[in-house]
């Protein structure tokens, strides 16, 4: 065993001398430890009391302000086409061979040039909502700042020989005229894109019939003043009826006929509608007998909200002071019956009634609170301000009195009701075939005559004429393989296409074609289909409504 040496020592490292931490000041906070003075400022805070939201015009973005909060009015922007140009010339696809597009400079052309009291834009919205289902909403501007808006179920009719070939076109809200440049898509509206868009006239509704009337005459002789030098043909048009005067007199007598000039929609599109004097209300619809609120997570059942409510009455008279008098009274079986009575009164009626999907406003939806508030970490500004909530004490804001308003008036906050359109009212539309140029033969099916392409003029032999009974389905149920881009064609095929071509312009009417709804329809202007709509607007959980289909029959 070594034996322990007293004298020897242990040096020790020559390292940098260390600061002892004692117990004490282990368990000191942090906020003892730093000096006291001077005091630290406080840093600014936002609370839900003040609302001292800094300055949006500095914070918000293009890329933070998303299509769906401008659509719901949560977020009001000046210049509504420069911000949904920038949007969806972003989201742009390319074209795609046999689907029909339209340029964005040319939409952008079409809407300018109608932005007036004489302007006669139109577009149909492919509309996905949750509840109501897909529908098509048919837009006409009725006046420099407005439109009236239709919605078709299962969207405009393209076969003259179908069985279905009616439709309902119910009238609903009258909205902004930059609603025709949304695409958007969020879980409160849905999904919404551009199925086709272009400006509309108003033709003389007994036309059709060979019947001549007064507005036969303007239009002969607007057609004769066509052949005069160019002063005069300016002239007269400056001094015709505008399209916009022409669809509130045909609105006003419950009958319009509709030539829509679009770019999916084939040459000479007209439409009829009329409104049946069971439908004819000259009056808005009442309010509704009891409010659809917003289901909560936590307690989505009725019967968990009835018993919380209940819960909430017996709570508060418990804590209500009592005489021994009143305690002495109440005491017993009567306080049951007495609590029984207050819940009764206390619980709201149960109505025996329901509210169909088509009778709900489908766009846009109520302001919601969770989005007074904005984060943005972007630099390009644009001018933007914040719609007030229920929440700002300033601005007095009341949802009811708003709600009242656009109930009264039938045209959402900035929009102008100037041809009385009735909410809720349904037309009868359907597809006016002796206006797209087709004719009646002596065949029939199904208990119905057939109607034809006529032949306009022998261009083409006999053998090579299609048979007149055959439709055309619409480009978007074809097959890839038919898809194919001119390129990869023999000069046979395309001599064959010029030809058919040729052929379809010496026939009347057009090719038939069928809507097919979100899973197949793609934007006139983006190329977007629903699906691809709700990813370019990061909409993730969204589950459409099933069920519709299309008429294809």
């Amino acid at each position: 065993m070594k034996r322990r040496n007293p004298d020897a020592a242990i040096d020790e490292p020559t390292t940098s001398p260390r600061r002892v931490i004692s117990n004490s000041d282990l368990t000191l906070p942090s906020s003892l430890q730093r000096s006291i003075s001077p005091p630290l400022a406080r840093t600014p805070r936002l609370s839900r009391k003040s609302h001292t939201y800094p300055d949006s015009t500095n914070l918000l973005t293009t890329k933070a302000v998303t299509t769906a909060a401008v659509e719901a009015g949560r977020l009001e922007i000046q210049d509504h086409v420069s911000f949904f140009s920038s949007k969806l010339f972003a989201a742009t696809r390319p074209p795609c061979a046999g689907t029909p597009r339209l340029s964005h400079s040319d939409w952008l052309a079409l809407y300018r040039r109608n932005l007036n009291d004489r302007g006669h834009h139109f577009v149909v919205h492919q509309h996905d909502h949750p509840i109501a289902g897909t529908h098509y909403d048919l837009r006409l501007q009725c006046n420099a700042t407005s439109s009236i808006s239709f919605a078709i179920m299962y969207g405009l009719p393209g076969d003259p020989n179908s069985s279905r070939l009616n439709r309902n076109a119910t009238e609903t809200r009258v909205h902004n005229l930059w609603n025709h440049l949304i695409e958007t898509a969020s879980h409160e509206t849905g999904t919404m894109l551009l199925w086709d868009t272009g400006e509309y006239e108003v033709l003389p509704y007994e036309s059709s019939s060979g019947k001549a009337s007064a507005a036969d005459d303007t239009t002969a002789t607007e057609d004769s003043d066509a052949d005069s030098d160019s002063d005069s043909d300016l002239t007269s048009r400056e001094n015709a009826e505008s399209e916009p005067s022409k669809l509130h007199r045909a609105f006003q007598n419950r009958k319009i006929k509709l030539r829509l000039h679009g770019t999916r929609l084939p040459r000479n599109y007209t439409l009829s509608l009329r409104l049946t004097h069971d439908n004819n209300r000259i009056t808005q619809p009442e309010a509704p007998a009891f409010k659809r609120r917003k289901r909560n997570n936590q307690n989505s059942t009725a019967s968990a909200r009835r018993r919380l409510r209940a819960e909430e009455l017996d709570t508060t008279d418990s804590d209500r002071a009592k005489s021994p008098v009143a305690a002495e009274m109440t005491s017993g079986s009567d306080s049951d019956l007495d609590r029984q009575h207050r819940h009764r009164a206390g619980r709201s009626p149960m109505l025996r009634r329901s509210v169909s999907s088509l009778l709900r406003t489908a766009s846009p939806p109520r302001p919601r609170l969770s989005e007074s508030v904005i984060q943005v970490h972007e630099s390009t500004p644009t001018r933007i301000s914040r719609q007030p909530t229920k929440a700002d004490p300033e601005h007095d804001y009341d949802e009811d009195e708003e709600e009242a308003r656009i109930r009264r008036n039938n045209a959402y906050p900035g929009a102008t009701n100037s041809i009385n359109s009735i909410h809720q009212r349904r037309w009868f539309l359907s597809l006016d075939r002796a206006a797209c140029g087709f004719r009646p033969t002596n065949q029939t099916a199904f208990g119905r005559k057939i109607w034809e392409r006529p032949r306009l003029s022998p261009s083409l032999p006999e053998a090579k004429r299609r048979p007149s009974s055959t439709a055309v389905v619409s480009s978007a149920s074809e097959p890839a393989s038919k898809t194919r881009t001119r390129s990869d064609r023999s000069p046979n095929v395309k001599e064959e296409e010029q030809q058919r071509q040729n052929h379809a312009e010496t026939l009347g009417g057009f090719p038939s074609f069928h809507v097919l709804g979100r899973e197949v329809e793609v934007s006139v202007l983006t190329g977007r289909t629903a699906a691809e709509v709700a990813n370019d607007e990061d909409l993730v959980g969204y589950k459409p409504r099933e069920g519709w289909r299309g008429v294809v029959e």
